[in-house]
């Protein structure tokens, strides 16, 4: 598995308990440092989340997952 694969799936873990309120990224940040992964790792999978139209990247360092969205990330590799 590659190291962006990691990051993803990590990632993915994390925002599917979220729901789709919007929360801090402190929130999703802070669990992937503690796991080891670096703040541009981790601003680069959010980037292409967002692009994928699995999450929002919100104003105020905020975030949240797409309606209907959760299920998908569960089904993405």
């Amino acid at each position: 598995m590659s190291r962006y694969d990691e990051i993803r799936t990590e990632l993915l873990d994390i925002l599917q308990g979220l729901g789709t309120e919007a929360t801090s990224l402190y929130g999703v940040g802070v669990p992937m440092v503690g796991k080891g992964f670096g703040e541009h790792e981790i601003v680069n999978a959010l980037i292409a989340l967002d692009q994928e139209k699995l999450i929002e990247l919100l104003p105020g360092n905020q975030v949240r997952v797409l309606p209907g969205q959760s299920r998908q990330m569960k089904d993405r590799p």
